[in-house]
């Protein structure tokens, strides 16, 4: 989750979680099964949570709420629902952490045989999506390992979910400069790291959801304290002009931290997985 400005030390804490994962460098044994179901017909949730790319409070257990709501609603046991971990910046920074994402919902989907993903990020959990979707922007020719397991990966993705996300580091600094005190140990080398700007990358990922046939949906509070909607609006504003189809959900879901606990939330992802 994003701190709240008048608590900067926070923001910078540094996840203590890299000191014990030589075995599993990409924390993979921290995912979590909320729903597993054996029936072939299966929709799968993935959740990846937020944190500024450095918070350690902020982990798969996240959605523990949200999950138990959609696992109540589903009482035909049709959804399986996972949540992923990854590790922290200033450890690694991005794209590492991203890499890690991509690496565990791999594993995940070759481990349990999953063929019908939905995933939902919420902060930068939504910005990792947003990356993923991003990937053409590499000719396949030259991709590396993680960047064609995302290219993989979409073609079993049937929708995503993005929670009150960020997607224009430019715009988030612009509107919040005292935030780079953890853009900045995410991306200790600056902000023109981070490739994915919407505007540059927009028809890569119209590419993307078109070839890989992925509904989008991108989801906001008005009550989010820590992200206005500034990137909200700018993304879709963005999505309109290269006509990308998307689909809006703006609601009072409660302020920053709230959003991926709301059983608003859990009910629409659950009424969109079908």
């Amino acid at each position: 989750m994003i701190k709240e400005i008048n608590k900067p030390k926070a923001i910078v804490r540094m996840s203590t979680t890299i000191k014990a994962i030589s075995p599993d460098p990409t924390l993979f044994n921290k995912t979590l099964t909320f729903q597993e179901t054996s029936k072939s017909s299966r929709e799968t949730v993935i959740y990846i949570h937020g944190g500024a790319w450095n918070d350690p409070s902020n982990t798969p257990n996240d959605f523990n709420s949200l999950a138990n709501v959609i696992k109540s609603m589903d009482v035909e046991s049709n959804i399986c629902q996972f949540s992923m971990e990854y590790r922290l910046s200033p450890e690694i920074t991005n794209p590492r952490n991203l890499y890690d994402v991509v690496a565990n919902i791999t594993r995940l989907v070759k481990e349990k045989g999953l063929t019908s993903l939905n995933i939902v990020g919420h902060s930068v959990g939504a910005t990792f999506i947003w990356q993923i979707l991003s990937v053409l922007k590499h000719p396949q020719e030259n991709m590396n390992e993680a960047q064609l397991q995302m290219l993989d990966l979409l073609r079993t993705v049937k929708r995503v979910f993005l929670l009150d996300g960020i997607y224009s580091l430019k715009e988030l600094l612009e509107e919040y400069p005292q935030y780079d005190c953890f853009t900045k140990l995410a991306f200790p080398d600056g902000i023109q790291m981070y490739e994915e700007e919407p505007s540059i990358v927009m028809s890569h990922v119209k590419k993307a959801l078109f070839r890989f046939h992925v509904d989008m949906h991108v989801v906001h509070s008005y009550r989010d304290e820590l992200l206005s909607l500034r990137q909200t609006n700018s993304l879709i504003a963005c999505l309109q002009n290269y006509q990308i189809n998307f689909r809006l959900y703006l609601d009072d879901l409660g302020l920053h931290n709230d959003v991926y606990k709301n059983d608003k939330v859990a009910k629409y992802i659950f009424d969109n997985t079908h």
